[in-house]
């Protein structure tokens, strides 16, 4: 008799249950314990939404970015309980064309378009998603004004953020307290509709893409320049 192979979703919680609560585990090692799972970091998402607290580094600073911590166990998919009910819909094809072009197909998070090259990535281009302002796992809902269009780098990102967005209020006050030359960089962002790197961050970055040896290298060079200058 041939054996009922587990589903993606089932053979993720296994791994995650396995850990236990208070358990740790690498993004690396979760891909070695399910191979046949193209998609192990999507499944565990949506593991989230059925009540799974599952930590990464941009919730929980203790961690590194490739790790994770178990934090609660939810609906025991892997132990045959039923998923609940109010997990996340998908979006119809016809909202998913409104929203995108209410958006102008540009991701609303870092200011790309539809298939242009990243500028951290050049060859990269980007493919537009939707994502919600308030996440599904928080009681966000599939309506217009909690979605938004995201490129695929800001939506995998966005997906693993578990806290609201900030209030009107809190952004005001967080600007307001900047001081005139941060208000009128922050004020040229808004404008742009995306944040324009300034030609040291595009340096670092270019810098970030050599080889460990060679930016030791042209740090070196920079440190030497640096010093003689002081």
């Amino acid at each position: 008799m041939t054996a009922v192979r587990k589903s993606s979703l089932v053979q993720v919680a296994e791994f995650v249950a396995g850990k236990g609560e208070g358990g740790k585990f690498g993004k690396l090692e979760l891909f070695g314990a399910v191979p046949e799972v193209s998609q192990a970091d999507r499944r565990m998402r949506d593991l989230r939404q059925m009540g799974w607290q599952i930590d990464n580094y941009k919730v929980n600073p203790s961690l590194r970015p490739d790790e994770y911590l178990v934090r609660k166990l939810g609906t025991r998919v892997d132990l045959g309980e039923p998923r609940p009910k109010n997990t996340r819909k998908s979006i119809t094809g016809p909202k998913r064309r409104r929203i995108l072009e209410r958006d102008g197909h540009t991701c609303q998070v870092c200011g790309v378009r539809a298939g242009q090259e990243f500028p951290d990535a050049p060859g990269r281009t980007a493919v537009m998603t939707i994502g919600h302002l308030v996440p599904v796992n928080r009681g966000g809902q599939n309506t217009d004004a909690n979605l938004r269009a995201e490129c695929q780098r800001c939506g995998d990102e966005s997906r693993d953020v578990t806290v609201d967005p900030p209030s009107y209020e809190q952004v005001l006050a967080h600007v307001s307290q900047g001081s005139l030359k941060d208000k009128r960089l922050l004020y040229s962002w808004m404008q742009a509709g995306r944040r324009m790197p300034s030609d040291s961050e595009k340096l670092f970055l270019e810098w970030s893409r050599l080889s460990p040896a060679d930016r030791l290298n042209v740090a070196a060079v920079l440190e030497s320049q640096v010093v003689k200058e002081l």
